[in-house]
Parts: C-alpha cells; structure tokens; sequence
C-alpha cells in the first residue's frame, strides 16, 4: 500500500491554497485617519466665505470641458444616472461575491452594507450641519446636461460620491485586481459627473470621496477584529 507523505494542498489539483483576504489593520488605521482628516479640512473649507467663487472657474471647466473629456463625459453620462449607478453597482458587488469563497462571501456582504449605510448616514448628517447651497443654485447657466431631476438638498458633502467609494473601499480587500481598476475608474467617473452636472462643488466630491474612505477602513478593521472564518494571512 502506497503512503502519501506529501501535502496534499500543494499537490492535488483540487485542492488549491485560498487567496488570502484579509486588511492589515494598520492599513485601515492609516486610511481612515487620513480620510477623518481630509473630511474635516473639506467640512472647514467648503464653509469658509468665498469658497463657492474660488470654485467656480473650476466648475465652469467641468460643466463644459474640453476635448477628449467632453466626449468621455458625455458617453458615460448616461450610466450615471440614479438607476443605472444602482445597476453598475450591483453588478461590481455581484461579481465580488461570485469571485469570493466561501465564508468570504459573508464577510463581502457585511462588508458591503456597513459601509454603505454609514456612508449614507455620516454624508446625511454633514450636509445638514454644512448647509451649503449647490452650483446650480448659485452659478447661472450651467447645464444639467439632461439629467432627469433637478438635484436638491444641501451641497457638502457629495452623498453619490461618499457611496460608491464606501462599496468600493469596503469590497476592496475581497476584489481581484480587474475589480479594483473598475471600482477606481467608477468611483472617479461618478465623482466626475457630480461636478458636470451641476450638482456639486469639487471639494464636496472631495468630502464624499473621504467619507466613503473612512467608512470602507471601518469594515476592514471590523473584518479584522471580529472575522466570519478563520483568520487568514493579512494583505495589503
């Protein structure tokens, strides 16, 4: 009778060594302090008088571009309406819980609902107390290059920009690296678009951006601290 003293992880081809998914917690200590700070500097700013004239050239560039931006605006302007961005979303969560294993699924799902609950309650609760007006209420003539509402409530900070960097951020230590490059080039593209249509300064995308950081670093470290699997080997 043959002895199999090997291991059969390494040796059998069904048996393959799992991707380790797992954020250091340094990592999301340094990201979320970095983003609280970003937030407040964004927060102190975008209240200070002047800030909505410092930012107007800035958002009469966005509003009408040059070429090639223009035309990258324009083509992707479509899919960044409300339904479409749930749809793209979906589909970006979709496709990095299909790719997870196992109980990682679980952790993506947490992972992903955390993140963007926060994200929304934390942006909700800011624009209240920033109470800034947006660019189409102050800057005449900007076009909404047809969007089908007319954007209201407050300006600071960006809540569509706060949440797709919350689902971004938060999937991040789950996704492949064709997943990250599509969550970056979305997460820019939304931010984009707020600002081409009128409906946010700069720094309130900024604001948004860091607001969906801290939350995503938020989940990494409660992935850490309280796992749904063993702990496995820690990555950046």
């Amino acid at each position: 009778m043959a002895v199999d003293g090997g291991n059969p992880a390494s040796t059998t081809p069904d048996h393959f060594p799992e991707r380790p998914k797992r954020p250091r917690p340094i990592i999301a200590v340094m990201l979320g302090g970095l983003a609280l700070v970003v937030i407040v500097v964004t927060a102190w700013l975008a209240v200070q008088p002047g800030a909505m004239t410092a930012q107007t050239d800035l958002v009469l560039w966005f509003n009408h571009p040059p070429q090639p931006f223009a035309a990258v605006f324009a083509a992707v302007n479509p899919l960044l309406r409300p339904a479409p961005l749930a749809v793209v979303t979906l589909v970006l969560a979709g496709s990095v819980v299909l790719t997870a294993h196992g109980a990682q699924r679980l952790e993506v799902v947490r992972a992903l609902f955390i993140s963007l609950t926060l994200g929304e309650l934390v942006a909700q609760v800011i624009k209240r107390v920033a109470d800034q007006p947006r660019p189409l209420a102050v800057i005449p003539g900007l076009d909404t290059h047809a969007y089908p509402v007319s954007p209201h409530g407050n300006a600071y900070p960006s809540a569509h920009t706060a949440l797709v960097v919350a689902a971004v951020s938060a999937l991040w230590p789950w996704m492949h690296w064709p997943h990250r490059i599509v969550g970056l080039v979305f997460a820019v593209l939304v931010a984009s678009n707020r600002v081409y249509i009128g409906a946010h300064w700069p720094i309130d995308v900024l604001g948004g951006a860091a607001i969906g950081l801290l939350c995503g670093a938020l989940t990494w470290l409660l992935a850490t601290r309280w796992p749904l699997r063993r702990a496995t080997p820690a990555i950046c």
